[in-house]
């Protein structure tokens, strides 16, 4: 239970630094209130928890799936991935989902941290292993970032929301990708 507590009370501390370093990797979050951390027992999840019905104004929260709270190589994992998502969280409804592109952002960047913070090198290629979906977005974010290492940024000073990018920001921003390496990136996960 002690260390439930010191893990829960790390991640609290490590998500703004997280969300910081993604912001430096990923360009400036977007306008949202943010809520902070929960844990429930589904798969880890950035969600819309409520609208502000004057101002119109979203609050988001992230949810680590409970493992979390013992496992801290999860929890890490887990908690890095998220905060990618709050780079420019939109409501999860029709039309509006993640796609390959940011899952591939919140993939790379939690490899980074993940390594970074447990020195297991092993434990995201295991974790990527597990969701074939997931490993793709990977491998389609490598390979942007081959082509740009800046491109995320550069999209987003044309279209700001990650799930809102168009294929024409692609020419907007100067980048010369591959419409097949577009669409993939593009496509709704």
């Amino acid at each position: 239970m002690i260390l439930q507590k010191q893990l829960m009370q790390e991640y609290e501390r490590l998500q703004y630094e997280y969300l910081a370093e993604a912001e430096e990797m990923f360009g400036p979050k977007t306008d949202y209130g943010y809520v902070g951390l929960g844990y429930h027992k589904f798969a880890p999840r950035t969600l819309l928890y409520s609208k502000d019905t004057l101002t119109g104004k979203n609050f988001f929260k992230i949810e680590l799936y409970r493992k979390a709270a013992d496992d801290r190589k999860d929890g890490i994992f887990q908690l890095s991935h998220e905060v990618v998502h709050l780079i420019s969280p939109v409501e999860q409804v029709d039309g509006n989902e993640v796609n390959y592109l940011e899952e591939g952002m919140a993939a790379y960047f939690s490899e980074i941290i993940t390594e970074r913070e447990t020195k297991d090198y092993e434990f995201c290629a295991i974790m990527f292993g597990k969701s074939p979906k997931y490993l793709k977005a990977y491998m389609l974010y490598l390979s942007l970032i081959e082509i740009d290492q800046n491109a995320v940024k550069k999209l987003r000073e044309i279209t700001p929301v990650i799930a809102n990018i168009q294929p024409e920001d692609f020419i907007k921003a100067g980048l010369k990708v591959d419409e097949e390496l577009v669409e993939a990136l593009l496509a709704k996960f």
